[in-house]
């Protein structure tokens, strides 16, 4: 049953059928949002146990959300962020091997271009199916490859990568690090990171989770977590209260990923609402979110009006919540952007094609409304 959730996200006069680039915040994560903005007019009602609590009550929501240790959860403010963590971090030297993916999101492979100058050489495997292919991976795999890293869901394809496909690929042929940019996916779908079998994990919190931008996080496994090589000394990682100074100024060894968290983890602005909005979801389940968001999807595909064509899956494990749909001569992307626009309906362009990425805020209505407007 598709849900009705104008009481979680609020009656829209528009249908925002763009999540692929900013999810909407649900009234709750607004609402926390708001407070904080009092709050911070009038500091005295900020307490200083919230320095402390609001990361601890994100990463445990984070945690939760992925199957994982909250302990595991690296506190970010983007993909990017746990990207960096890890070029910056594992011991990759001269002569070893990074596979990306051709045509991956930027997010994906700007972090580890640094690398080259440290000799690690970069290497971009073809996807031209629209995701990495276990097959393809299998190919591309040499005896120097240190690092895999690919999208789950490809931004400019819809296509959905077979995660535990790939994992098995590099576990049969040796010590490979597997770095999964979940940003497409979690949220939209149901994400546990031990049966993905995947060695890392990072996504921004602005797009399917819905929070508000510049958050972010990563899920390390342990064992990933105590092999970096990399340190920072953030003060409030390391102490347990503020009012004092602490008896001795020396890193601590308990801190697990939390020692690698982005700076000014009480964000007392932005964490607090992405919190709730996490929380909003996880509340709904995200067997219901998938649900709902594939039934959407399913109408889209189903209701493709004549003169346009489905680029992206149309079914199988491939398709994920990404629509892609080009027009056929003489129609054009930006007259059809206008036509939608006109509709109240706002959609994105990628790549020369219309993409449309509903979620769990929308109704069949909007739905209706997008068809609509691309037949005319």
């Amino acid at each position: 049953m598709v849900l009705s959730s104008s009481e979680v996200f609020g009656a829209f006069d528009r249908a925002w059928v763009n999540t692929a680039h900013q999810g909407p915040l649900p009234r709750a994560a607004a609402e926390a949002a708001r407070a904080s903005v009092e709050d911070k007019l009038d500091p005295r009602r900020i307490p200083e146990e919230a320095f402390f609590e609001v990361p601890r009550m994100l990463r445990g929501t984070l945690g939760r959300l992925v199957g994982a240790d909250p302990a595991e959860i690296v506190l970010g403010n983007s993909t990017t962020y746990g990207l960096d963590l890890l070029a910056h971090g594992l011991h990759l030297r001269d002569g070893d091997e990074v596979l990306l993916v051709e045509g991956d999101f930027p997010a994906s492979i700007y972090p580890w271009l640094p690398l080259q100058r440290r000799g690690v050489s970069l290497r971009r495997v073809p996807a031209a199916s629209g995701a990495l292919q276990p097959e393809d991976l299998q190919a591309a795999l040499t005896d120097r490859t240190r690092v895999v890293c690919t999208s789950w869901v490809f931004s400019f394809t819809g296509h959905t990568a077979d995660v535990p496909a790939l994992v098995d690929v590099c576990r049969d042929h040796g010590d490979i690090t597997f770095v999964l940019n979940g940003s497409q996916a979690v949220g939209a779908r149901p994400t546990d990171v031990h049966e993905l079998g995947i060695d890392a994990l990072v996504s921004c919190g602005f797009k399917w989770l819905c929070g508000p931008y510049a958050t972010g996080f990563a899920w390390l496994r342990p064992e990933l977590t105590q092999s970096l090589d990399y340190e920072q000394g953030y003060w409030l990682a390391q102490v347990d209260e503020i009012a004092n100074p602490p008896a001795q100024y020396e890193l601590r060894d308990d801190l697990r990923a939390a020692a690698y968290d982005v700076f000014c983890t009480a964000n007392l602005s932005t964490y607090p609402a992405w919190e709730r909005a996490v929380a909003v979801l996880l509340d709904i389940g995200l067997d219901q979110v998938q649900r709902h968001d594939q039934l959407l999807v399913d109408q889209l595909i189903e209701g493709l009006p004549t003169g346009w064509r489905l680029r992206s899956p149309a079914s199988g494990p491939e398709r994920s919540t990404l629509v892609f749909v080009e027009p056929e001569h003489p129609d054009t992307v930006d007259r059809a952007l206008v036509r939608l626009d006109t509709a109240g309906v706002d959609a994105g362009e990628r790549t020369g094609m219309v993409r449309l990425s509903p979620h769990i805020h929308n109704i069949t209505e909007d739905m209706d409304r997008t068809l609509a407007a691309l037949a005319r």
